[in-house]
């Protein structure tokens, strides 16, 4: 390998790859960046077996080659350095980088036990903006499980149908659901890890482009202009998440999200060890309170618009704030269906985001 590249390039590619390769002890090679020409470009490939991308940056090419490069050692080389173009070049396992002011050697790897990152053989594919595919994973992620005893619900629903995405994650306590206009012939439902959603959300952090996603029986594969991803999926049944939201209220609640939110967390001080907070909702005031036997108690109330009958209900208060974050309008509706029924949270005039909370229990 002979090739010029560009800094900036390649530093903000590996800002985007180097958090998927894994730490592993017994398989070294997974703690390396595969680095090889490919046309006029030089590709960046990295993988911790759960998902993989390729990041292709363009390079003066005078000679192809390949190495796997250890990528902390690399990546924290081109993170202190400053020259703009660098010239790399490989004999056997050593590469060397040369620039105005540097003359480095870095010890790589054979690129023979890199493993293989799959290709789609698929033809199920649709398109999809990388800010709308953020903004629909962003909008339920808080809300998946953390436990692996029930992997499924371990991950984010997504349900493809012609012109809309359904993004849905539950934990059995709380429920976020997303929906964001697509223009799409396909109809398609599948689970993505959580973790792998994670990671879709940073690389788009800076990304404005139409994406083309292809799914497979058990895999995704997302592609930009710049780089392809690679993620499994789970296998398993959803459950009918829907069934869960009601679909009748008996009350409402117009209420300032940025006032419900700061009374949320003043009353969470002195909430009980099952992180409780009461709402008692009444003529136009929604007052919040909390009780614990060792700190205290507070009752705080908030000027809101009421309509139909009042209601009391206890909700945990970390699922309440996680569910405010989501909403972005100035006003929040806060929807109450009965005694023992879930809590829904909505945004003023907006029907594309909907956040439930299981009450607790008097």
């Amino acid at each position: 390998m002979d090739i010029i590249i560009n800094h900036q390039k390649i530093q903000s590619a590996l800002r985007v790859i180097e958090r998927l390769v894994s730490k592993n002890i017994s398989l070294p090679i997974l703690n390396t960046i595969l680095l090889k020409t490919d046309g006029a470009r030089l590709r960046l490939s990295a993988t911790n077996l759960e998902f993989g991308i390729n990041y292709w940056i363009p390079a003066k090419v005078n000679k192809n080659g390949e190495i796997a490069v250890p990528v902390r050692v690399f990546s924290d080389f081109f993170n202190n350095i400053y020259d703009e173009k660098l010239s790399l070049s490989v004999n056997k396992n050593i590469i060397t980088i040369n620039s105005d002011n540097y003359k480095t050697k870095i010890l790589g790897m054979e690129t023979k036990d890199f493993p293989l990152i799959p290709k789609s053989q698929s033809e199920l594919r649709f398109k999809i903006n990388s800010q709308s595919l953020k903004g629909g994973l962003l909008g339920v992620l808080e809300a998946a499980s953390l436990s692996e005893t029930r992997p499924e619900i371990g991950g984010i629903f997504i349900n493809i149908n012609k012109n809309k995405a359904e993004f849905a994650a539950t934990d059995s306590f709380r429920l976020a659901e997303k929906i964001i206009n697509l223009n799409s012939e396909v109809s398609k439902s599948f689970i993505i890890p959580r973790n792998t959603a994670i990671e879709i959300v940073r690389i788009l952090e800076n990304i404005n482009e139409d994406l083309s996603l292809n799914i497979s029986d058990n895999q995704i594969f997302i592609y930009g202009n710049e780089f392809e991803f690679i993620s499994r999926l789970i296998d398993g049944h959803y459950p009918e998440y829907k069934k869960i939201i009601p679909d009748k209220y008996i009350s409402l609640v117009k209420i300032n999200k940025v006032n419900l939110e700061k009374n949320i967390r003043m009353a969470s001080i002195f909430s009980s060890s099952i992180s409780d907070v009461k709402l008692k909702a009444d003529n136009n005031n929604l007052q919040i309170t909390a009780q614990n036997n060792d700190r205290g108690e507070i009752v705080a109330n908030i000027a809101c618009l009421t309509k139909e009958i009042p209601f009391e209900v206890s909700v945990n208060y970390h699922y309440l704030l996680d569910g405010l974050k989501l909403i972005s309008t100035e006003n929040v509706i806060i929807n109450f269906s009965g005694d023992g029924s879930p809590l829904v949270l909505k945004g003023e005039e907006n029907k594309d985001q909907t956040y439930v909370i299981m009450p607790l229990r008097k």
